[in-house]
């Protein structure tokens, strides 16, 4: 029983299900594709044009990576 465990039985919104992606893809990618994917992430919100949660929670969580990746090298 894992707190963040998906659950089938609830019904996720098509925003949500992005998010989950998101979440999911930031949670998967190698320590060599973060700067890849902050690129990504970063053109998503540029093209959007206003500020989206999802998104800059995301790229919250990979520059997070990316900082301890950096440290853990020093």
């Amino acid at each position: 029983m894992g707190l963040f465990r998906k659950h089938d039985n609830q019904k996720m919104k098509p925003k949500d299900k992005v998010y989950m992606d998101i979440i999911e893809e930031v949670n998967n990618c190698k320590s060599k594709d973060l700067e890849v994917l902050l690129q990504k992430i970063e053109l998503e919100l540029e093209k959007k044009g206003e500020k989206d949660k999802e998104l800059l929670s995301a790229k919250t969580m990979v520059t997070s990576r990316i900082a301890v990746k950096n440290n853990s090298k020093n």
